[in-house]
């Protein structure tokens, strides 16, 4: 791989995947739109071109030459004002993603790799003592958000232009935790909010976490491993979030909640911070979107990436000292009781095969 193009690199993985990328010494375009925050890639040197998922102009200049394509851009709000985002989100998720993959294989790039998401992907049924995987397919009907049902909506054109002979690869990230979530993003604010003091509580439900540099690598991975076509979770540590906040606490010095709320009064928490912010035009804390999707444990099988794709995972705890050192030591939290090190100073990833 000599040159890729990457969208969605403002955002928290795609910027992830253009370090990678640069680290293995590739040449990386952008595609950024005008006015967005370059936070994310300020100083890597990449090539930016102005424009958006729906410029034919932009993606035909940034396609160009290019071996790879990266397709991370992606519209993740839980929370929609009204029709106008509900438009807007379909039209990034979905019909953007076609336009992307459908020019990248136009172009000739020889990898194409699909940034997805678990919440495309089935639960397990009651009784079954197993964690979601790869093959578990939901059914569009049963999708009531509109950011999982936009996403699924985009995997479906994937693997569509994946079976017509596009080298398309689909990724299903999990919970992505780590340094460079300049939003944040809703997994960043978990560690954020902690910091802060903000977690009184917790629900009884779990997330599974990675690294997002790990996520990156996986990225890069399915375009040199994947086969098109198929989707590949890369998730790492299936946890409790009672768990990761008794992490963040032993890390941070910072107590860990004690008080458990129960799901009914997370709903209705929800419920009255979008009552909220409708009336201030202000996002919700707690969106009610999140609330539902977290009613149970969000836990996945990645043992299909570690096995085809050699996924590097590092340990959680580490994962988690860097997310919390990084949000520290860039101004968005003062420093906790203890020490937490600096986040570039990183553990490697352990070995898999």
């Amino acid at each position: 791989m000599k040159r890729a193009f990457v969208t969605g690199a403002s955002g928290f993985i795609g910027s992830a995947v253009v370090r990678e990328l640069l680290a293995d010494g590739v040449e990386v375009r952008v595609l950024m739109r005008k006015g967005s925050d370059r936070k994310a890639i300020k100083d890597l040197g990449v090539e930016v071109i102005d424009g958006d998922l729906h410029d034919m102009s932009a993606l035909s200049k940034g396609l160009v030459g290019s071996d790879a394509c990266f397709h991370v851009a992606g519209m993740n709000q839980l929370w929609l004002r009204g029709h106008a985002d509900v438009k807007r989100i379909y039209e990034a998720n979905d019909t953007g993603a076609g336009k992307v993959l459908r020019m990248a294989a136009e172009a000739g790039c020889e990898a194409i790799v699909h940034t997805s998401t678990v919440a495309v992907i089935a639960r397990p049924e009651k009784g079954e003592d197993r964690h979601s995987h790869e093959d578990d397919h939901v059914l569009e009907h049963e999708l009531s958000v509109h950011y999982a049902r936009s996403k699924y909506l985009g995997e479906r054109r994937a693997k569509k232009l994946a079976e017509e002979g596009a080298p398309i690869t689909i990724v299903n990230p999990s919970a992505p935790m780590g340094p460079w979530d300049v939003k944040p993003t809703p997994t960043g604010r978990v560690v954020l909010d902690f910091l802060r003091g903000k977690m009184p509580g917790y629900m009884e439900t779990g997330l599974n976490v990675i690294d997002v540099q790990d996520c990156a690598r996986g990225h890069i991975l399915a375009a040199q491993k994947g086969k098109p076509g198929e989707r590949y979770i890369l998730g790492h540590k299936n946890l409790q979030i009672l768990e990761i906040f008794e992490l963040l606490s032993e890390l941070s010095g910072i107590p860990a909640p004690k008080f458990k709320v129960p799901k009914a009064v997370g709903l209705l928490t929800g419920f009255f911070s979008e009552l909220k912010a409708r009336a201030t035009g202000k996002p919700p804390q707690v969106p009610l979107a999140g609330v539902r999707m977290a009613m149970s444990p969000m836990w996945y099988d990645n043992r299909k990436a570690l096995k085809e794709l050699g996924l590097p995972t590092r340990p959680v705890k580490e994962t988690l000292r860097r997310a919390a050192a990084w949000f520290v030591e860039h101004g968005y939290v003062d420093a906790p009781p203890n020490d937490l090190g600096s986040w570039n100073e990183a553990a490697k990833p352990e070995a898999t095969s």
